[in-house]
């Protein structure tokens, strides 16, 4: 299957981000952004021509819910799940207990997802998991 992006960087830039201004950098991270986004979506948009959809509130906000992945992904360097390692939450060993601090990253995204592209998913319902009828 043939890789199609479905962000560019004018759009990216159009639609007021600034984080991935370099052109050879935003084609890479935005291949990334839009896989953790198309898994999210259940890969609505490769099942539907986003060019035709006629809401286009929705592919707006598919889009800026890729551009907030790859702004995620430039502040924080983590691409997929295992990049943030085996990181422990507490550990007590005898009377000693020591618990790290708040981890944003972890708490920051839903499924690998930053939370500010989640919320935009769910508005425009790309989130939805239900079954279509033909009823």
């Amino acid at each position: 299957m043939k890789w199609v992006a479905n962000l560019t960087l004018k759009e990216y830039i159009d639609l007021g981000y600034t984080q991935a201004i370099d052109h050879d950098d935003f084609a890479t991270i935005e291949a990334q952004a839009q896989r953790h986004i198309d898994a999210v979506t259940n890969y609505y948009y490769k099942d539907h021509d986003i060019e035709h959809d006629d809401w286009s509130d929705r592919v707006d906000a598919y889009k800026s819910a890729i551009c907030e992945q790859i702004d995620f992904i430039k502040q924080t360097g983590v691409t997929a799940s295992y990049d943030v390692g085996d990181n422990f939450q507490s550990v007590s060993i005898g009377r000693l207990s020591l618990s790290s601090a708040v981890d944003p990253i972890k708490n920051g995204t839903v499924g690998g997802v930053s939370k500010e592209a989640y919320q935009l998913l769910g508005r425009y319902g790309l989130l939805y998991r239900g079954v279509e009828s033909k009823w």
